[in-house]
């Protein structure tokens, strides 16, 4: 515990913490490198790994089969909050298990409503054998990833996954100008208030995107780096608690709000993110292509076809989706040709990617003997 002063737990808070404690310390059911296994199989097989998956992790399975059935890829941090869902649901003894897109039913109408103030959608459900207990793994923007009630209270206790190495979150910046600089917008800050300092930090930097577009940005204050953590789970995403597991595999749960106390810290601005929109600085382009020894003729552009950099797909197999102009450009490989040893495709089909900020947690000497001695006098 780096800092010795508790912040102030709510009922909520102490009465998860009492319970979860209460049981004796859980192993998750698949380590880390239990997943990476499982993960980097399926990535490089597309087929569903025999795990007994259908038994020990429902979630999972349920994941792997979406993601064949739509051709997409399962992100390693699913992985994770299915295993520790499960975990925690087969610490609490819910044997019931279900899809809810499969069965809507499992959950009555108050029970979605109550869950819907939380900005949740239901995906899988683990319910106790008398039906009066939930643990429903959730998504939806805003929303945490889980959240434990029962039928007939209308209290609801909510509970984000973590992995030892993880980002609390990471939403787009606003815009740069065609200058590279950055300007706060109020939309921004209402939304994303917890990370107010470290932007401020940068603009006091004089933060441009175009001097860093080839890396990313790191130079936070701990003070700042600890807001956006210790606020992240307070206000619009509220969660009591999170779960990871320690350095010998157990679920721990800890106050979301003493989160950065146990973990240490990392800020990061990447200015080439997640995200692609059109292009926002139409001048800039043309420059970069320019000095490329590209061609602008009625809106297509033609340029050396060596100065492309491919890149593959994310997190897939070796298929070249985009040909990127430079870490912020890139077009799509549908929308180039190639012509001799020139590249084709028309300028309104680039994109650009837009910067993203993010404070990173690491509970890398996290012990869960250790967190509940800390705790103990709580309850």
């Amino acid at each position: 515990m780096k800092n010795s002063k508790l912040s102030i737990l709510v009922e909520s808070q102490i009465s998860l913490l009492r319970e979860f404690y209460s049981m004796a310390y859980t192993k998750v059911i698949f380590n880390k490198n239990e997943r990476d296994n499982i993960w980097n199989d399926f990535k490089n097989q597309r087929t569903i790994p025999n795990k007994d998956l259908d038994t020990r992790c429902p979630a999972l399975l349920a994941e792997l089969n979406k993601a064949i059935i739509n051709n997409n890829l399962v992100q390693s941090a699913v992985f994770s909050e299915c295993v520790y869902a499960q975990t925690f649901a087969n610490m609490l003894q819910l044997r019931q298990f279900y899809i809810f897109s499969d069965t809507p039913d499992c959950l009555s109408e108050s029970i979605i409503d109550l869950l819907s103030t939380h900005h949740l959608n239901p995906r899988y459900v683990y319910k106790s054998l008398d039906g009066n207990r939930f643990l429903v793994q959730a998504g939806g923007f805003a929303g945490i990833d889980s959240a434990l009630l029962t039928i007939n209270g209308d209290e609801i206790f909510t509970v984000e996954y973590k992995e030892p190495g993880s980002k609390t979150s990471e939403p787009d910046l606003p815009a740069y100008q065609e200058n590279g600089f950055l300007v706060k917008t109020d939309s921004f800050l209402n939304t994303y208030s917890h990370f107010e300092t470290m932007l401020n930090e940068q603009l006091e930097k004089n933060l441009n995107f175009w001097d860093v577009m080839g890396s990313n940005v790191n130079d936070f204050s701990e003070q700042g780096v600890q807001i956006a953590v210790s606020e992240n789970y307070a206000t619009k995403k509220y969660a009591d608690v999170i779960c990871v597991e320690d350095i010998h595999g157990f679920l721990t749960m800890i106050p979301a709000n003493e989160a950065g106390n146990w973990a240490n810290l990392k800020g990061e601005i990447r200015p080439a993110g997640r995200n692609a929109y059109a292009v926002w600085t139409p001048g800039k382009l043309i420059e970069f292509l320019t000095s490329m020894g590209g061609k602008i003729v009625d809106g297509e552009v033609e340029l050396p076809s060596q100065k492309l950099t491919s890149s593959k797909k994310r997190g897939g197999n070796n298929e070249i989706s985009r040909y990127k102009i430079n870490p912020l450009f890139f077009v799509r490989t549908s929308d180039v040709r190639f012509i001799g040893s020139r590249a084709v495709f028309e300028l309104k089909k680039v994109k650009q990617l837009r910067p993203t900020i993010s404070a990173h947690m690491f509970f890398r000497d996290l012990k869960v003997q250790e967190v509940h001695a800390y705790y103990r006098s709580e309850f």
